[in-house]
């Protein structure tokens, strides 16, 4: 098995986003002036097994347009195609796409992909429902065109702390699993690697920062819900030792590539 990081640009976000306030400020501060992050990666993952490439997560592109808590800078060349290529990959031989959740820097690479694009059940209705439906208006953040994926249930019962998952691999070592929080149906991707778990965790946290601290971000809708889930990523990894690789941490990438684990 190899897993590849796949980097199409960065984002800059306001602090207010990584580190957000309680109470009713949470979400007011983010359309409030206030100080900006460094550029943060946007990561994607694509995994060789059992003859297929699987990818989790397409990116984001060029035509990403800044938000009031977000600035993109992306180019044409740091798009998914030459993501891949940089990998020694190519879109053509992409058998599957799994997304965590359908959030713009996590799925508008697929404007580049012609494969099966798959995504929670629970994700797939939250998206369909009017509140983020107004909300992709209002910031003008539209689903790439075409946007159609097929949905799929958690219903493969418990993986290690988690109590939802669904296999992704014949072998049942690539395993979806629930960690809502940042959006209700977010899933993050856990890999059986020999003596260890690699978890592909999408935007469960922003940085390993944020999961030691147990903190919810700003945009979930229910912090409650994400600091349980937090919780049981922590009790995760704590039971298997994992390589914890959110899609916008600077360090992810090191982290992959010196197996260096939280548990």
């Amino acid at each position: 098995m190899k897993i590849h990081t796949l980097t199409t640009g960065a984002v800059r976000v306001k602090r207010a986003f990584l580190f957000p306030s309680a109470g009713p400020r949470r979400q007011l501060d983010l359309f409030l002036p206030g100080p900006w992050s460094d550029p943060l990666p946007i990561h994607c993952w694509a995994i060789e097994h059992e003859g297929r490439l699987l990818l989790i997560d397409s990116g984001e592109t060029a035509a990403a347009r800044n938000i009031p808590f977000a600035r993109f800078e992306v180019t044409r060349e740091q798009e998914l195609p030459a993501a891949l290529a940089a990998a020694d990959l190519a879109l053509e031989d992409v058998s599957e796409v799994v997304l965590t959740h359908h959030h713009g820097d996590h799925v508008d690479g697929l404007i580049h992909v012609r494969a099966p694009v798959l995504i929670n059940e629970v994700e797939q209705r939250f998206l369909d429902s009017p509140f983020p439906r107004v909300m992709r208006r209002i910031l003008r953040q539209p689903l790439p065109s075409g946007f159609a994926p097929q949905t799929f249930a958690l219903d493969g019962g418990p993986f290690g702390a988690f109590q939802h998952s669904r296999p992704l691999s014949e072998d049942g070592r690539i395993v979806a699993v629930a960690t809502p929080g940042h959006t209700p149906g977010h899933i993050s991707v856990c890999i059986d690697d020999s003596d260890r778990h690699v978890m592909l965790a999408g935007d469960a946290t922003d940085t390993l920062e944020q999961l030691r601290a147990l903190r919810a971000d700003a945009v979930a809708p229910d912090p409650k819900e994400h600091v349980v889930t937090l919780e049981t990523i922590m009790a995760h990894c704590a039971q298997h030792p994992t390589i914890y690789l959110p899609s916008h941490d600077p360090q992810s990438l090191t982290r992959l590539a010196d197996g260096v684990t939280v548990g």
